[in-house]
């Protein structure tokens, strides 16, 4: 095989190496979700129903992954959770809205509390939504709630 010859096979296979990475490149940026990375977020407008004093508002860092078509986003920062495994929340996704939620022995007594995350992509840096809680230990039920904003 003449020297040209082997040039022009390593030139080739060169390139077509160089494609192969650069296209995997592009592949990955194309598969994470713009909803990825960290958030700082406020909440507002809160309610509660039953004997429950409504939160005040309160602000604070989020970071939400993703891994193939789950998502997962956890509070850093402001909100505290009891127990704190409530402050992980799975989600997926359906078009630009996206549904968290989470729930856990509150108690050693049967209580459980429940959590909703609804958000919706605004703009490639802003969501919006609306979280739900309940707590109940058999017929007692507890409910509240909140608007939420998240920018970057």
């Amino acid at each position: 095989m003449s020297v040209r010859r082997k040039q022009s096979i390593a030139a080739g296979v060169g390139i077509c190496a160089l494609l192969v990475l650069c296209g995997f490149g592009v592949f990955q940026a194309m598969a994470a979700d713009p909803i990825v990375g960290e958030w700082n977020y406020t909440t507002a407008n809160h309610w509660s129903k039953g004997p429950v004093p409504a939160a005040k508002p309160s602000s604070g860092v989020v970071v939400i992954t993703q891994d193939g078509d789950k998502y997962t986003m956890e509070f850093k920062s402001g909100m505290v959770f009891n127990p704190p495994e409530l402050k992980h929340f799975k989600g997926h996704k359906n078009d630009q809205d996206y549904r968290f939620s989470n729930s856990a022995r509150t108690d050693d007594e049967g209580g459980v509390a429940k959590n909703n995350c609804d958000l919706k992509m605004t703009s490639p840096n802003q969501l919006q939504g609306k979280s739900y809680s309940q707590w109940s230990n058999g017929a007692m039920t507890f409910s509240w709630g909140f608007d939420i904003s998240l920018t970057r």
